[in-house]
């Protein structure tokens, strides 16, 4: 291999799966893993928002929420993930007379890895790096006036110095709002789609079969084999209800049931106060795996969050979110929202 031992690739695209979420039962089964990373103000009240998504982060939570906005939208979001990791999200929506339109675009850097070789095996100077990559077209609509469908289709790309992945994805979403008290029922799948696998020219090598005359023969080129991978897919489905909606205050809980096919069960349940402009958010994601969540920590999963809205000018609305997650042995991770509605 050209200037990167192998190995060291292999732990590199290891490093992508295992760091990106908390707890594994079924490690290794599923790749692209920052398509698990919550995005927006959910973040702070335990990524509990399937049957809320009222905000152009419905393109990741819920595509279907897409359909309540009455006006145009657009999310920004970043999050400092593990180590030097750092993950951007962008979001945008447009209604329009035949539904709303969103479009979304995920990027996580993987920060710098240190390249070395058979003979240089402690370093070269040279670095390099991985990015992930998504690219989403969302649309959603209501069928009644409690009942929305959305869904969305999304390109993904994965790169680790010049060997990666690309494929599609797709999510489905269901909004229905009971219409008393504001109960909301959410349900969604995210990252359907089918199997990927690896490629590239660091996987390329040549053979020398070592044979002597007269069959000597010049080396083989050759090309490792990788097996496929499938998506992350989840299955979300969750309830939302406001314990206390006056024109002052608010009190919002959401709690939400997650089915993956690559870990086991998690709970996510959270709350939202809004006090006039001002938000308090906390929540917790609950490990189903007792024994796991007991041996990192009941700590890991524990948010909060805070933010405000104000509207200085005309139909314009600004927003700002912070919100916290406890990663339990990982660290902290800090995150930060701008949304702009116009």
């Amino acid at each position: 291999m050209k200037g990167l031992k192998k190995e060291r690739l292999i732990v590199c695209l290891l490093a992508v799966v295992a760091t990106s979420f908390g707890g594994f039962t079924k490690i290794g089964m599923a790749g692209l893993p920052f398509l698990k990373i919550g995005v927006g103000r959910s973040t702070g009240m335990g990524d509990a928002f399937v049957a809320i998504a009222d905000d152009a982060s419905a393109t990741y939570w819920n595509p279907a929420g897409l359909a309540l906005l009455p006006v145009r939208q657009v999310v920004l979001n970043h999050i400092d993930w593990i180590s030097d990791m750092n993950h951007e999200f962008i979001s945008a929506v447009f209604p329009s007379a035949m539904g709303n339109f969103g479009l979304s675009v995920t990027a996580l850097s993987l920060g710098n890895f240190e390249e070395t070789t058979i003979d240089e095996y402690q370093g070269t100077g040279r670095t390099f790096t991985g990015t992930d990559l998504a690219v989403g077209l969302s649309y959603a609509r209501m069928f009644t006036d409690k009942l929305a469908f959305g869904g969305t289709a999304k390109f993904l790309s994965e790169k680790i110095y010049d060997v990666g992945t690309s494929g599609v994805g797709f999510d489905f979403g269901v909004h229905y709002n009971t219409g008393w008290r504001n109960l909301r029922l959410g349900m969604a799948i995210a990252n359907f789609g089918p199997d990927l696998k690896y490629s590239g020219s660091q996987l390329n090598f040549t053979h020398d079969p070592d044979w002597e005359w007269p069959w000597t023969r010049e080396p083989i080129p050759a090309t490792y084999l990788t097996e496929t991978f499938s998506l992350p897919v989840l299955f979300r489905i969750g309830v939302a209800y406001d314990l206390i909606n006056t024109e002052m205050n608010a009190l919002t809980m959401a709690i939400d049931l997650n089915h993956f096919n690559d870990v086991n069960e998690k709970v996510n349940m959270g709350l939202e106060y809004r006090m006039g402009g001002f938000y308090l958010r906390g929540g917790y994601i609950f490990n189903t795996d007792v024994d796991y969540a007991a041996d990192v920590g009941w700590e890991n999963g524990i948010s909060f969050g805070a933010g405000f809205r104000v509207r200085p000018m005309g139909g314009l609305s600004l927003g700002l979110d912070y919100g916290y997650r406890n990663v339990g042995r990982l660290g902290m991770s800090h995150r930060l929202t701008l949304g702009i509605g116009f």
